[in-house]
């Protein structure tokens, strides 16, 4: 006797859906996230294939300083290469140069997008665990906490606990 089942087993297709962006609030260091679109999606960005440019993409400098430490921003932070995306602001390594490749010259994505997209808690506050002071420069001027990224800048954050 011969028994055929009527259960079909669900095939996927594709990468496995991504999980919920989660916003990290411990101490450095920080890795970039593996499956960044939920970071992207969070962040407010399209996501864009990874071989996009825009009509005008600029890079600049982030540095970060907690507690008087050096913390390196990581290679990836935007990208999700599982489903080969990435959003308009992306790190491709570990220097701290920052590329946006916005669809237009309009966008004009925030320090505290960048954040988003690197999956680590901060505000006008905060960054990460280091809650009580947080000073932001740009070009070695004193900035809002959620500067915009603009051509060519040197944003600095320091946080201290």
């Amino acid at each position: 006797m011969l028994l055929v089942s009527g259960v079909t087993g669900g095939c996927q297709v594709g990468p496995t859906p991504p999980g919920p962006a989660e916003i990290r609030t411990g101490p450095p260091p920080w890795d970039a996230p593996r499956d960044a679109v939920s970071y992207i999606d969070e962040a407010g960005f399209e996501r864009l294939p990874l071989d996009f440019s825009g009509p005008s993409p600029y890079t600049l400098v982030i540095s970060v300083t907690v507690d008087g430490t050096p913390v390196k921003i990581p290679a990836g932070i935007g990208v999700d290469r599982i489903r080969a995306e990435q959003a308009a602001v992306h790190t491709h390594a570990d220097d701290g140069l920052v590329y946006v490749e916005a669809k237009t010259t309009a966008e004009r994505p925030t320090l505290a997008q960048f954040f988003v997209l690197w999956g680590v808690r901060y505000d006008a506050r905060c960054l990460g665990d280091a809650c009580g002071s947080l000073t932001v420069t740009v070009n070695g001027g004193k900035a809002a906490w959620d500067a915009p990224l603009t051509p060519g800048a040197h944003i600095a954050v320091n946080a201290a606990g």
